[in-house]
């Protein structure tokens, strides 16, 4: 009778060289590597690798993150019914057997817990799943619930506002609704996306979190006048699609804030300690001015101006501002005008058109100088001698120190055929000579 014949020499020295592919050295590192290592894939793979050997049959049960995502593969269509029914109840065991062995695996504790879904309607399941997490002292959660069409948004049950080991919470795609007393005593970082808000809740759950310092407000709805306070936060980022209709914010101890959206009613007058500011906001000159004015202690500053009707002329000002960076995507058709006052400058960026006018008294300690040349949303520019006596004129509105580093990046080569054409103007030969370093870019 025949006999199969088994490989005997497999992860043996062959003409004197080791089979290196053969050796298994992520099995020789100590547990709590193996542990660290594990805690970064879906929790899926992590399970799939206890049927290798026996070493590593009961590793997941002490890997301090579990993560869910319901587009993994089960073994089941993606989108058919098996594959959401296996999805859910792998979910429901892996939950029990790290329950189940918390009696007798002293370091099986959850810290991290991530679930990525679709909702479907089926609320019960879910909340089961929190409320697990949540008693297991759980210190960062992050919940993704995206609601399927003609589904309600899946709405957060109490125990998770009500966690007292939270320190970081990302909620995305679901509904913070009907008033609740919240205490998340320790929660440090606050993250809401696509979420559906309103006042009392919103003003709750601030209330809630007497040591936040960072919250994060992304494309959320239903909430039309946003209102923040909170003695505690540092860092505060808003990005709005839809729109706020006004924006306050009652912050004594932000240093940081971002805004990215359609709203020109913003009141920052109660967060006198900003130290930094982005805006990509519609904006009008008074009103971007005096909000400028009003952060006494202002070192950064990131604006996108927008030179509509609204805005001709921007008066930027500030005794401690040591970076200003500007992006201008369109002058339209008038040619609008930025003055900066900044004494104690050190580093400007501008990327715009060179029709812009940026009246600027560089200070003496300004090293870093960066401007990008863009022209708007007009196509075919033609870099002829009008061009380059335009571009001498945007250069000279500018007064550097000889020790001040400028780069200047154009988007056609042309602009260095046309340089050697007028390389005998003795003025452009000053500008240039500044010039450290001239980028093409395309």
């Amino acid at each position: 009778m025949a006999t199969k014949r088994v490989n005997r020499t497999f992860g043996r020295k062959k003409d004197g060289v080791p089979n290196i592919m053969a050796v298994d050295r992520i099995s020789k590192l100590p547990d709590p590597v193996i542990h660290h290592i594990l805690s970064f894939v879906p929790t899926l793979y992590a399970v799939r690798m206890s049927i290798l050997s026996r070493r590593w049959r009961r590793v997941w049960y002490s890997i301090p993150a579990l993560h869910f995502c319901d587009s993994d593969n089960m073994g089941y269509p993606v989108f058919g019914g098996q594959q959401k029914k296996a999805f859910y109840k792998f979910v429901e065991e892996c939950v029990k057997h790290r329950q189940i062995c918390t009696r007798y695996i002293t370091d099986s504790v959850i810290t991290r817990f991530k679930l990525d879904i679709e909702h479907y309607g089926d609320n019960a399941p879910i909340d089961k799943w929190f409320t697990s997490a949540v008693l297991r002292n759980v210190e960062h959660l992050n919940l993704s619930i995206k609601a399927e069409d003609f589904v309600g948004f899946y709405r957060l049950p109490e125990a998770v506002l009500n966690a007292r080991s939270l320190t970081v919470l990302k909620l995305s795609g679901l509904r913070l609704g009907n008033p609740c007393l919240v205490s998340l005593p320790s929660l440090l970082s606050l993250s809401l996306m696509q979420v559906e808000l309103f006042d009392e809740p919103l003003r709750n759950l601030m209330l809630g979190c007497p040591a936040l310092e960072k919250f994060c407000l992304k494309d959320c709805f239903c909430l039309p006048k946003l209102q923040i306070s909170s003695s505690t936060l540092k860092f505060l980022e808003i990005i709005d699609e839809d729109l706020f209709e006004t924006i306050e914010v009652v912050a004594i101890n932000l240093q940081s804030f971002i805004y990215d959206g359609d709203s020109n009613d913003i009141n920052l007058s109660a967060c006198k300690a900003i130290r930094s500011l982005s805006l990509d906001s519609p904006l009008n000159s008074k009103s971007l001015e005096d909000l400028i004015c009003g952060l006494p202690l202002l070192e950064s500053l990131t604006s996108d101006l927008h030179f509509e009707l609204t805005l001709k002329h921007i008066r930027i000002c500030g005794q401690h501002l040591k970076s200003i960076r500007l992006d201008i995507d369109d002058c339209g058709q008038e040619n609008p005008e930025v003055t900066i006052e900044a004494p104690n400058l050190i580093s400007f960026y501008y990327r715009g058109d060179i029709m812009c006018g940026i009246s600027m008294n560089a200070p003496d300690n300004l090293l870093d100088v960066q401007i990008v040349i863009e022209e708007g949303y007009s196509s075919g520019q033609k870099y002829d001698r009008d061009w380059y006596i335009n571009l001498i004129m945007f250069l000279s509105n500018f007064i550097f120190s000889w020790k001040t580093t400028v780069s200047l990046h154009v988007n056609s080569e042309e602009v260095c055929i046309l340089y050697a054409s007028f390389v005998d103007l003795v003025y452009l030969q000053i500008i240039i000579a500044r010039l450290i370093y001239l980028h093409i870019y395309k």
